[in-house]
């Protein structure tokens, strides 16, 4: 059935559904939202231990917090255009409470790697950003040599900035590495998280790892997912591992590649989008497709359901970019923990008690499952108006696929683009205002929700939100029994 767009500034519902009433702050309650398969429970045993330990449920606990972070940045040890301490004091200038820098292929503990000042048309590090970071840092700190006319700048690394930065229950920093492969010409990128070491199959590789073996995507990923689930065993600490920028360059990753993968669980929903415009045959297969498609083959096999983070991807820190493309601020996820350390951070997210929004708070995200609804409460801005929108997947959906074939250009390898039916990822209830509830339905697999405001990105790359949005986690029928309440007021 086909629907009238709801428009904004009224209470208003799908036919056929009661328009809700005003939502009083309470206790509201929440849990675990996906079925734990066996295999992903083994998989994720260095994380239970850590959450156990501290004596924290999986499915909840009181006293919660939203805490603010960002999981994707870049710095002068990859490909940034800034010092590490530049990135670090502009997330603690606008907020933040957490950051993970997470350069290309490489973690920054090499306590001898120097930077140097160049004046070329495309330096990275020119004299202003160099003065910049000597005048906000100051002398004692920065360590700089000169060679005849070069300039050069020791990196700090991670503990140097740990310990100069963390602010306890305030701020924290969490170790991290962009996994940044390139595969048949696809880009092939993971961030791992809170984990400080640069795994095998990128150690001693440029900011991009060439894979000349043959494999398929698929394979690569079940092998890097297997790299770093090792050396989280071996340094006994919990992670997150989350693929990155699916639609970057072009199309690079299909939903096939996370649905063969099901211990991924984490991608990034939204991150700086691409400059390539999309297929004009694909103008339905967005970012928000590819992430129902996953979850719709997920929920089939029973497989834990695939969770969104918003990301900025952020390598410019200077006045003139800090503000546009990759830059700061621009995608982010709020956390519900119970504390600001990596170990209760990591814990929430696995059980999915976080959104990701690219400007749009909320003041609740919360499925119930004594009455299988999920309820959602924008935290309103003067002047702006929302829509709240429930999306999901009926049992029994249509499973075909079809391909379109984006031929080689340039630089750009041929790409194979998955089409699939309109059952995956319907829009089945929307609400004009800022709360709504949605009841999950006996034939729905999961329930997701998306917020649109009327307020604009301040970039606009393709596969990026024109307005500022919010998404909470996916969320399936649960066993009642385990619920618990918690405070959902943010921080």
């Amino acid at each position: 059935m086909i629907m009238a767009p709801v428009p904004w500034g009224r209470a208003t519902e799908w036919p056929g559904r009661r328009c809700p009433r005003p939502f009083a702050k309470q206790k509201i309650k929440t849990m675990n939202k996906t079925n734990l398969a066996p295999g992903w429970v083994l998989g994720f045993a260095v994380m239970l231990w850590v959450v156990l330990a501290a004596g924290q449920s999986l499915l909840a606990a009181e006293g919660l917090q939203w805490f603010r972070g960002q999981l994707h940045a870049h710095t002068y040890w990859s490909d940034g255009r800034g010092f590490p301490e530049q990135a670090i004091d502009a997330y603690k200038q606008r907020g933040y409470d957490f950051l993970c820098i997470s350069d290309h292929n490489r973690f920054a503990d090499n306590t001898n790697a120097w930077y140097t000042v160049t004046t070329n048309k495309e330096a990275r590090l020119s004299p202003a950003i160099f003065d910049s970071y000597v005048l906000a840092f100051g002398k004692d700190w920065v360590e700089s040599k000169t060679n005849g006319p070069v300039t050069s700048a020791r990196l700090k690394t991670y503990a140097e900035l740990k310990a100069k930065f963390e602010d306890s229950g305030h701020f924290i920093l969490m170790p991290g590495v962009e996994l940044t492969q390139k595969l048949n010409g696809l880009g092939v990128h993971l961030n791992y998280i809170n984990l400080p070491v640069v795994v095998p199959c990128i150690k001693g590789a440029g900011t991009i790892k060439t894979i000349t073996v043959e494999k398929t995507t698929s394979e690569l990923l079940a092998l890097n997912t297997a790299e770093v689930k090792q050396a989280a065993s071996e340094l006994q600490k919990p992670y997150i591992l989350m693929l990155n920028h699916p639609f970057w360059v072009y199309y690079d990753i299909v939903p096939q590649n996370l649905i063969d993968c099901p211990e991924i669980r984490f991608f990034e929903i939204c991150n700086g989008g691409s400059s390539r415009a999309p297929n004009p045959q694909a103008r339905t297969y967005t970012v928000d497709k590819f992430w129902d498609i996953v979850n719709a083959f997920r929920s089939l096999r029973g497989q834990p359901l695939l969770y969104g983070v918003g990301s900025d991807d952020a390598h410019f820190y200077d006045a003139k970019r800090i503000d546009g493309e990759n830059g700061v601020g621009d995608a982010w996820v709020m956390v519900h923990a119970a504390a600001l350390t990596p170990e209760q951070l990591i814990a929430a997210m696995h059980r999915g008690d976080f959104y990701a929004s690219s400007g749009v708070l909320l003041e609740e995200a919360a499925f119930t499952p004594a009455d299988n609804t999920l309820r959602v409460t924008v935290k309103a801005e003067p002047g702006v108006n929302y829509r709240i929108h429930f999306i999901t997947t009926k049992r029994g959906f249509d499973q075909t696929m079809t391909e379109i074939v984006s031929p080689a250009k340039k630089s750009l390898a041929t790409r194979t683009i998955p089409l699939y039916s309109d059952d995956i990822g319907r829009t089945v209830k929307t609400v004009a205002g800022t709360h709504a509830t949605y009841r999950l339905e006996a034939d729905d697999l999961y329930v997701r929700a998306h917020v649109e405001s009327d307020s604009r990105s301040r970039i606009a790359p393709y596969f990026h939100p024109k307005f500022k949005m919010a998404w909470t986690q996916p969320y399936t029928a649960q066993d009642a029994s385990s619920e618990k309440a918690i405070d959902a007021e943010p921080k």
